[in-house]
């Protein structure tokens, strides 16, 4: 079991992060909608008012930062132990792990909407699993998680956590 979890560590690494970087991004959301509730008396019961859809925004927002700040900190220390750690690294890439993931929200986009619009070709009536319907959206969403999570981990990978370039070595002339 040792020597699987060494052969595997990133990937088992990436995966535990990312459910806690989940995590993070649920709780920071529900939080902000919850304290604009509780704290400032905003009503939220109204979805389709300003109000609701002006905090809901910056819930979103902030969740979003939020996880992809975890997850760049985890990811850097813990996972990509190998990447190059090297004076100037820090900025470049929490800019291409930001940018990674702004590239993954957008193939989450594409993906959930282009699935459901095929799927709803093809499913008229959705099978229900475990109490769970499982709608062309659902499924889109599922496939979507799927490549987005692939594409985040290959991203990390060879562009943002690249490893350090080894150092030539110098020949000597004898």
């Amino acid at each position: 079991m040792k020597n699987l979890f060494h052969k595997y560590r990133e990937i088992i690494l990436y995966l535990v992060f990312g459910v806690l970087t989940t995590v993070v991004g649920f709780g920071t959301y529900f939080l902000i909608m919850a304290g604009a509730e509780r704290l400032l008396g905003l009503p939220m019961e109204d979805e389709t008012s300003l109000t609701y859809l002006t905090v809901y925004i910056i819930a979103q927002v902030i969740q979003w930062v939020a996880a992809v700040l975890f997850a760049f900190f985890t990811n850097r220390k813990w996972v990509f132990t190998e990447a190059d750690r090297s004076e100037g690294t820090f900025w470049r890439q929490l800019v291409l792990f930001a940018g990674s993931r702004v590239a993954s929200f957008l193939l989450d986009l594409g993906v959930t909407y282009g699935c459901t619009l095929l799927l709803a070709m093809w499913i008229t009536r959705p099978p229900v699993i475990v109490g769970i319907e499982l709608t062309p959206g659902v499924i889109a969403k599922l496939v979507a998680a799927v490549l987005v999570i692939i594409a985040n981990y290959v991203l990390s990978k060879l562009i943002v956590f690249r490893k350090a370039k080894s150092e030539p070595e110098e020949k000597t002339n004898n």
